[in-house]
């Protein structure tokens, strides 16, 4: 029948390590309806569907499947129930065949299912056969490939995860016209996400809006103007809009800096910068500037940042620092001319699980305190006095970094790359994961560097912590910096207007 619910979750709720992500949320998918699901980042969109498909457990809440409760406690619940997730990045095995990769997990009659694969290849006109190797897909066909596993699945509900990030406008209608075809043919029902906000009137019938966990507005396509949907993503706190600093705060910043800065060269200055996973990047760091780089996941942010740490190669574009042209190729030269970098991922890429404070916080500058042994007094005076800096909670320093709570091991992470001297320092979403306490103490530390003359560069997805923190702020978007806010501009509407694309709407 058209238009009857298939799913239907009810007062679900999903919290981790205490902090909520999803509250109370309700939502509807039913059969010959593309629903748009939208919202900022740490909306909770990726977790509500993670629920959907199996991967997480919700806290508290039902879901409803075709009038049955079910409970889906792996990804191969879901698929048995006819629900089936394309994640942005596809998950593709470059080395085995397009059949292979189709058919992967299945149990199956491969020469049965061989015929029903064929048929679907030819109603989607994938322009691959089931012989080629995964390898040979661009990133459109692999999108059709998605598809395609949940088709064979006989899948009800398929979810599009961001599925025009890396496409053309040639692919991207393509793609569409494949996605409506299915929808009138097959009575299908697509959960579409997306940060390309203008797609939703292209391709959606209905629109869900998540903010702060939980859904602010649904509706039909056509009720809602662009300035309605960016307006709704409008980040909240504690139940009221935010808008810029106040005065107060702002002057006092600006009086505690003002001497750091004034009539000071740029001591970060980027032109024309080319790499992988951003394009055109040009940005200027002061002395003693905290500046906020922002936008929405995917938007190329720490693709930036890896490029000027030589974690990966720029393609072009000029780099200087303190007026003198670099070519960083890699973290150590990078080290050893005074620019460092916290990564995002602190168990994965920030310190060492198995080894303690002081050596955690000491391994960039080993050479330092080496003549022929390690000079062992000079390493433990080291991490006592980021130790008291930072005000890390330890037993002592040879408590483990895996023993530590989460906000002091970001500390002992920000210590280990404060223990080069750094003329600056860029910072890869320092509060994320992290208690309240801790956020503020990270704040603390973050505004002392910057005192200490220290220029920071704050990449972070919270645009309230962008707000708070920020003397100016750049935003990208699609891989590109499209707007740069002076302090007077600095409020979230703007900061949410441009990290979708819009920065001239607000």
């Amino acid at each position: 029948m058209q238009n009857e619910s298939i799913v239907e979750l009810h007062h679900i709720n999903k919290a981790f390590g205490g902090i909520p992500v999803l509250q109370e949320v309700h939502f509807t998918i039913r059969r010959g309806v593309v629903q748009g699901l939208i919202g900022g980042n740490g909306a909770g969109k990726s977790t509500l569907m993670k629920i959907l498909s199996g991967v997480y457990q919700p806290d508290r809440g039902e879901i409803w499947i075709r009038g049955q409760q079910e409970r889906l406690r792996s990804p191969a619940d879901a698929h048995a129930k006819g629900i089936y997730l394309v994640p942005q990045e596809p998950l593709l095995f470059p080395y085995l065949t397009i059949e292979e990769n189709i058919l992967l997990g299945m149990n199956v009659d491969k020469k049965v299912f061989r015929e029903k694969i064929q048929t679907l290849m030819d109603t989607l006109q994938c322009g691959f056969t089931l012989g080629q190797i995964g390898a040979d897909l661009t990133i459109a066909k692999q999108q059709l490939l998605g598809l395609l596993k949940g088709l064979v699945r006989e899948s009800e509900v398929i979810i599009l995860d961001e599925p025009t990030s890396a496409l053309t406008s040639r692919e991207v209608d393509a793609l569409f016209h494949t996605i409506k075809n299915l929808v009138a043919e097959k009575n299908l029902a697509i959960v579409y996400i997306t940060h390309r906000l203008h797609e939703l009137f292209d391709i959606t019938d209905e629109l869900t809006v998540l903010k702060n966990g939980r859904i602010v507005s649904q509706g039909r396509t056509h009720d809602y103007t662009l300035e309605d949907i960016i307006q709704l993503m409008v980040p909240q706190v504690n139940g009221k809009e935010r808008g810029t600093k106040s005065t107060a705060l702002k002057e006092q910043e600006q009086d505690e800096q003002k001497d750091i800065r004034q009539d000071t060269e740029y001591i970060l200055e980027i032109e024309n910068l080319w790499g992988k996973g951003f394009r055109d990047a040009s940005l200027q760091l002061k002395k003693g500037e905290v500046l906020g780089l922002t936008g929405v996941v995917g938007a190329g942010r720490t693709e930036f940042a890896e490029a000027l740490f030589g974690i990966t190669q720029k393609r072009s574009g000029m780099m200087k620092l303190n007026g003198t042209p670099v070519n960083i190729k890699n973290p150590r030269e990078a080290i050893r001319l005074g620019l460092v970098y916290l990564p995002e991922d602190r168990h994965l890429h920030g310190g060492f699980l198995e080894a303690d404070i002081k050596e955690n916080m000491t391994a960039p500058i080993l050479y330092r305190l080496f003549r022929v042994f390690l000079r062992r007094k000079r390493e433990k005076r080291l991490a006592h006095n980021f130790i008291q800096k930072l005000r890390i909670q330890t037993t002592g320093d040879d408590q483990k970094f895996k023993y530590l709570s989460g906000g002091n091991q970001q500390k002992v992470v920000l210590g280990k790359w404060l223990a080069p001297l750094p003329r600056v320092i860029i910072l890869d979403e320092p509060t994320r994961g992290i208690d309240a306490n801790a956020r503020k103490e990270i704040y603390a530390s973050i505004r002392r560097l910057a005192q200490e003359g220290i220029g920071v560069i704050l990449i972070s997805s919270d645009f309230e912590e962008i707000v708070t923190l920020s003397d100016r702020v750049v935003i990208m978007y699609n891989e590109r910096m499209i707007a740069e806010l002076e302090p007077s501009a600095i409020t979230l509407e703007n900061i949410t207007f441009a990290s979708f694309g819009y920065a001239n709407v607000a």
